[in-house]
């Protein structure tokens, strides 16, 4: 009787220790983690956030993509060549399945890529492709043309947005295909519970090399040191942008490994000079002469990354940001030029902010410094989703964001914050409509890599700065944190991360 019992005991102490998710157990398959925001959408073509992107990418994939050194390799293109100037043929992979069981043909690239085209979100991307040029040829390929030779028209097919899609799943969904993804990636989507979590499962029929864990859960954490609680305890495995007060404890803990890198982004305060008083540039200049940035910058960021000058980072390339030395405060300046503006008295004006705590905590500082400039400064929070919506509108008097390029060029992160074709959901959301910035913006994305496209961007980059469109803030830096046992993160400059390559499995001594 008694060996019977502890027979007994042993086989309910595993099962609870398996439930639990002890080490051994099955809950070593599933990778959790932890991100700031939810996604948008998990329609790749319907928006530009790096949220979204950060799960579209284990469901999608594109023709090519960036491998760790920013090279170009092929995906679901077996191969591709510029055939001339202006055109591009592209070989589609044979014997790829889409995750409803539907084979990759390359009229589902065909309408991929016109879908992405078509895409106020992301047409800055893709717009100098000829819409009515992109067709199937040679039975297994897909060509289209440019409608003028566009120097980074490769990297921008390696972002999220040109994700190669089933047309049918997207015609029988609908409205609701946003929340019912089907790709060709490495792992299917399972369920989305808004605002909490997005679970995904491996793609047993992937085409490649499968991913190492049957299950992915990003967990919506907004807040930062919530984030870093939930990674020492082991209730996630990989946080997303850990907060500068915690590096600390992750650096000194043993059972956690930090990641850092700087990114291909710039975050900035933005102005909307669709509105009064804010188009006047004499209260912008007003704005930036009421605040000493580098102070909020650093005590906000507490080093980590680095105060911004200019409207690009150096890490992309024509980035410029030693040619625009940072204004020192001035309050009587400040106060000066709102004098000269027609505003003796100061001015009222509001500014809208993620839920994010240090651009909070930079809204703040702002607001104080500003009120001995005559400059009331009311501040909105928003959760993500409904603030790119306010942004979008055009609702917003002054904002803060973050853009990071789609890659190492100029043309994306110029184009679409600064043309007038792009306000709105293309990412313009100051609203500037300038037509020699247009014109300039429009010439140096077709120019050939040399010294006329550099002294090309030096001009926007100047008008920009001289125009006080935006105050630079931060140039980024991403820090990500995972318990010691993962090894594989594919940390990047895009801060898009696949996932497939994870492996758990012993913690290392540090």
């Amino acid at each position: 009787m008694k060996k019977r019992t502890l027979i007994i005991m042993a086989l309910v102490l595993s099962f609870v220790l398996t439930a639990c998710g002890g080490k051994g157990s099955g809950a070593d398959d599933t990778l959790t983690i932890a991100m700031v925001s939810d996604a948008v959408s998990l329609d790749p073509t319907q928006t530009n956030d790096t949220y979204s992107s950060n799960v579209s990418f284990q469901i999608y994939e594109g023709l090519i993509t960036h491998d760790n050194n920013n090279e170009i390799v092929p995906v679901l293109a077996e191969s591709y060549e510029q055939v001339d100037d202006v055109t591009y043929r592209f070989k589609i992979r044979e014997g790829v399945k889409f995750h409803n069981g539907e084979e990759l043909t390359p009229e589902d690239v065909v309408f991929s890529l016109k879908r992405c085209i078509d895409s106020p979100n992301i047409k800055h991307l893709f717009n100098v492709i000829d819409k009515d040029s992109v067709k199937v040829v040679d039975g297994n390929s897909v060509e289209f043309k440019l409608l003028a030779p566009y120097t980074p028209i490769l990297h921008n097919l390696c972002h999220p947005g040109a994700f190669i899609q089933n047309e049918k799943a997207v015609t029988e969904g609908g409205s609701d295909y946003q929340m019912n993804p089907v790709g060709t990636g490495p792992y299917k989507f399972v369920s989305w519970a808004k605002a909490d979590n997005i679970k995904l499962e491996k793609n047993e029929d992937y085409w490649g090399e499968p991913g190492n864990m049957n299950t992915i859960i990003f967990r919506i954490i907004p807040e930062g040191t919530n984030r870093t609680i939930e990674l020492e305890s082991g209730g996630v495995d990989i946080a997303y942008d850990i907060i500068p007060t915690d590096l600390k404890k992750i650096d000194e803990n043993d059972e956690l490994q930090l990641f850092r890198d700087f990114s291909l982004g710039t975050h900035y305060i933005g102005i909307n000079v669709s509105k009064e008083p804010l188009n006047n540039l004499k209260v912008r200049q007003a704005i930036r002469y009421g605040i000493d940035l580098d102070q909020i910058i650093q005590a906000v960021w507490m080093g980590v990354g680095e105060t911004a000058t200019g409207p690009m980072p150096s890490t992309i390339n024509y980035g410029i940001p030693e040619a625009f030395p940072l204004p020192a405060r001035d309050v009587e300046k400040a106060k000066a030029l709102l004098a000269e503006a027609g505003y003796p008295d100061g001015i009222e004006i509001s500014m809208a902010t993620s839920d994010k705590k240090e651009r909070i905590d930079i809204a703040t500082a702002m607001k104080e410094q500003l009120a001995e400039c005559n400059i009331t400064m009311n501040i909105e929070v928003l959760e993500w989703s409904a603030y790119l919506k306010k942004l979008e509108s055009a609702n917003s008097d002054l904002f803060q964001l973050g853009w990071t390029a789609d890659a190492p060029d100029a043309d994306g992160m110029l184009y679409p914050n600064f043309h007038s074709s792009q306000v709105g959901p293309g990412g313009n959301y100051t609203f500037v409509e300038n037509p020699e910035l247009d014109a300039l913006l429009d010439k140096a994305r077709l120019l050939p890599e040399g010294e006329e496209r550099k002294q090309a961007y030096a001009d926007i980059q100047k008008i920009i700065m001289d125009e006080w469109y935006w105050i630079p803030s931060y140039y980024e830096e991403k820090l990500v944190g995972a318990r010691a046992d993962i090894s594989g993160f594919p940390m990047n400059a895009m801060g898009w991360y696949p996932l497939k390559d994870i492996v758990k499995g012993e913690a290392e001594a540090k």
